[in-house]
């Protein structure tokens, strides 16, 4: 091994000492970053309060109206911008091309809520609540109008036929869901005006307490039956426990 390659190889560590310091300084050198922020289409005018932060020492001000900034970092530093029910974006220049200044622009995401679902029940009014009141009723499921003048044994028939008697439960659970449905119209309808106070999980519960049939709803005017499940809910109150509040 000759003389230079022997003073090479001894000042080998120093020079990879030196290397190092000058790498760790200039990775730690200030850069100016120029940048404009838009959304995803490219527009600035949507972003309402845009931020840019430096993570590392929690410095930063709002972009321009048009989305345009400048800030001063180091290079390892780590941007965070960001604007109101926008996503935060990160940007960091340590595995960059080394440079004094950058110009950069940033697409930012909208933020995407998930909702619980929500149902919505409307109210019908009084009136539209009185003509379903009026169609409560079993249907005539007979397939044999008179059948007692046809022929005794169609008679029989309809009375003790499977079939028959399939047709007229139907019909009747059908009046019975009908029912219930008024009833609970009726009750949103009461809640509205501070007449009753029930949560739709107990509207069931209540209907089975009011046990009212068909024909009382017909024949009932508003005051009797406004004043008759009044009564009723406050019986239901006190038997169930519980505070209840009506005007």
């Amino acid at each position: 091994m000759n003389d230079k390659n022997l003073f090479f190889f001894k000042r080998l560590p120093l020079f990879c000492a030196l290397a190092c310091i000058n790498y760790s300084l200039f990775g730690q050198s200030a850069i100016m970053v120029n940048g404009k922020v838009v959304d995803r289409d490219g527009f600035s005018s949507s972003l309402v309060h845009t931020m840019i932060v430096d993570q590392n020492n929690g410095s930063g001000s709002f972009a321009n109206s048009d989305g345009t900034f400048s800030i001063s970092m180091q290079r390892n530093d780590t941007l965070l911008i960001t604007a109101r029910d926008y996503q935060i974006k990160k940007i960091c220049f340590r595995d960059s091309l080394p440079k004094s200044s950058y110009r950069i622009l940033v697409h930012l995401d909208s933020i995407h809520y998930e909702l619980n679902e929500v149902t919505i029940h409307p109210t019908p009014n009084l009136k539209e609540i009185h003509k379903d009141i009026n169609t409560l009723g079993i249907r005539n499921t007979d397939t044999y109008k008179d059948a007692s003048l046809e022929s005794p044994v169609t008679l029989l028939y309809e009375r003790f036929s499977r079939i028959e008697q399939s047709k007229r439960k139907v019909a009747e659970m059908e009046d019975e869901d009908h029912r219930r449905q008024v009833l609970k119209d009726l009750f949103h309808l009461y809640i509205k005006y501070d007449i009753i106070n029930l949560s739709d999980k107990d509207f069931d519960d209540f209907i089975d307490y009011l046990n009212l049939n068909d024909e009382f709803l017909r024949k009932s005017t508003d005051y009797e039956l406004v004043m008759y499940i009044k009564q009723r809910y406050q019986s239901y109150m006190r038997d169930f426990g519980g505070d209840y509040n009506t005007k």
